[in-house]
Parts: structure tokens; C-alpha cells; sequence
């Protein structure tokens, strides 16, 4: 499907998003584990649980809101949660301010928040770092995993996380201080959210204004929080980097064939992230599905919105 030509309104033609229509999402918070944890919800209450859970938000605080033009969408037919990880959204950093943004604590925190909805076991829908999160989840707590599916993660798929490994597109590297993911520069405007996430999106154009102005409203909030916790993060070269991503002391990925759900698999074509890592960690996983868009980067989910959504209930209701 090609990308719609738009203006940046958030009104382009057939689009159903959270700000379209802000009476279909309700916003809410809940104690989990201490933390007060922010989630958008829509759909039947009592529809099949669907937890969107959103990679790193590395400095800006982004969250649950990345999911604009598909919460509504996939309320058709499951309950769908968008819930904000510790250190970004409406959310609270972790108590460790040194673990800000460590892969492990968020999965550890969402363990927590889908124990707290005590609905059973839950579909999962990772992106990024939000994928190593659901197959931690699928490895550890099958009990609390329905359907699984992951979305374009060099996390799951190589041991540093995409940091150094091989297809990662350079204009995800060379946005961030060498070695690192500690962007160079971020300016928390719209206009300035706009050039950080041109190193993630096929067409940055598909992203409207009342997006663009809440993620600067988020980052003016979280930059400041973000900076020297992670910095320090990866003053080491790098090994604490590595470590975030083990599971008793093995890489996930090493892991990954014994889970049980068959996941689906998702990547773009075009994703900085490499299509050949998605193609590798494909191999890996007995009774996986493995689909990629075309024109596509790493936020696939709004890049080509409408079919990700349709492949979504498809996969999940099938």
C-alpha cells in the first residue's frame, strides 16, 4: 500500500486515530509494583486483552502514543492496552534512576501491570525493545501469553541490541553519539521530533501535527530526566548494554526456539534495523510467521498503518 498523501492535521483519509477520536481511548493510571503506570485503553471491557507494549523511547519520554493509528482500529475487535514503561509517558521512572531505560526493569514492570489486570493470558504485540520485552514475558510467564507477535527488533535478534550489528542502516547509528544510543541532538519541538524520527520512518510526512506536538510536549518533560542516568548507562563501552538484553545469562535470541506460541513476525523492507536480522531471527523460531511491508522502516505500524492493522487481526483472530 502506498503512503496518502497528507497534510499534517492528523486528518488524512481513512485514518482513525487516538486524537480523531479521543471519546474511543480513555486514559488511565494504576499502582503497579509502587509505580504509578499510565495506560490508554479502547475497545470492549471485556474483550480479549491486546498489550501493546512500545520499544525505548531513548531521551524523549515517548510511550503508549506511538500506537495513534491503531489502538482504535484493533478495538474492533480485542481490548486493546497501550500502556506507558517505566521512564516515559505518564508513567514513573524506575526507583533506581540508574536503570532508566534498562530493557529488564521495564519487562519486570510489565510482568507486574499484566498480573494487575488479571485478565489471564494476554495477546502481546511488541515493536523494538518492546518485543524483547513480550518474548522475556513468553519465556519466562507463558501462562500470562496468548498470541505473540514481534515487530521489527534488532533486540531480540542480535546480542548488542543493533549496536554494531551487521545491516543496521547508518542513519540510525550516526544520529546517536558513536557507540551509543545517546542522540547527538534532540530538540523538543515539533519540528524537532519530526528530524529525530526521520531516522525511523519511511515517509516522515505520515506523521500529523497532534502527534508530533505531544511527543515534543513529552520530551520538554523527560530530557532532562534522561540525560546524565543515560549517559552513564553507557559509560562502560557498552557491556551494560549487552547485559540488559541476557536471560539467566544467555542472549534471548539463543532462547527464542523454545517459545510455544508461534509468533508472528513483522519488518520493513526499508527498516534501519536490517531485513536480514528479521529474516535470521525468522529461522530461529519454530511454527513463526514471518511478513514484511514494503515501504517501511522501523515504524512500520504507521508507515503502512492500514495493513498493519489488518495482518494484526488476521494473525490474532484466525
Amino acid at each position: 500500500m502506498d503512503n496518502i498523501d497528507k497534510s499534517h492535521d492528523g486528518a488524512a483519509p481513512g485514518w482513525e486515530t487516538i486524537y480523531d477520536h479521543p471519546g474511543l481511548v480513555h486514559s488511565r493510571h494504576m499502582v503497579v509494583d509502587g509505580y504509578r503506570t499510565h495506560y490508554l485503553s479502547c475497545g470492549p471491557e471485556d474483550g480479549k486483552p491486546l498489550v501493546l507494549l512500545h520499544g525505548g523511547n531513548f531521551q524523549t519520554g515517548l510511550g503508549s502514543e506511538r500506537w495513534f493509528p491503531n489502538m482504535i482500529p484493533l478495538g474492533r475487535n480485542f481490548r486493546v492496552i497501550a500502556v506507558d514503561q517505566l521512564g516515559g509517558g505518564e508513567t514513573d521512572p524506575p526507583r533506581n534512576i540508574k536503570d532508566l531505560g534498562h530493557v529488564r526493569v521495564r519487562a519486570d514492570h510489565i510482568i507486574a501491570f499484566i498480573e494487575a489486570l488479571d485478565a489471564g493470558a494476554v495477546h502481546l504485540l511488541g515493536q523494538s525493545q518492546g518485543s524483547w520485552i513480550a518474548t522475556y514475558i513468553a519465556l519466562k510467564r507463558p501462562d500470562l501469553v496468548d498470541r505473540l507477535i514481534l515487530v521489527d527488533t534488532a533486540s531480540v535478534a542480535l546480542p548488542a541490541g543493533g549496536m554494531g550489528g551487521p545491516n543496521i542502516g547508518k542513519k540510525f547509528t550516526e544520529a546517536s553519539l558513536p557507540g551509543t544510543m545517546v542522540r547527538k541532538h534532540i530538540d523538543p519541538t515539533p519540528e524537532g521530533i519530526r528530524e529525530w524520527l526521520v531516522a525511523y520512518t519511511y515517509d516522515v510526512s505520515v506523521l500529523p501535527d497532534p502527534f508530533l506536538e505531544r511527543t515534543a510536549e513529552l520530551a520538554k518533560k523527560w530530557l532532562p530526566i534522561w540525560d546524565e542516568p543515560w549517559r552513564e548507562f553507557w559509560a562502560d563501552g557498552g557491556e551494560r548494554n549487552k547485559e540488559q538484553y541476557l536471560v539467566d545469562g544467555t542472549h534471548i535470541s539463543e532462547l527464542v526456539h523454545t517459545l510455544t506460541q508461534g509468533p508472528l513476525i513483522i519488518w520493513g523492507k526499508n527498516s534501519v534495523k536490517g531485513l536480514d536480522n528479521g529474516l535470521g531471527l525468522y529461522k530461529k523460531i519454530p511454527d513463526a510467521q514471518f511478513h514484511v511491508f514494503d515501504k517501511a522502516d522501523h515504524l512500520l505500524w504507521v508507515d503502512q498503518w492500514a495493513d498493519f492493522n489488518s495482518l494484526t487481526t488476521w494473525f490474532l483472530t484466525r
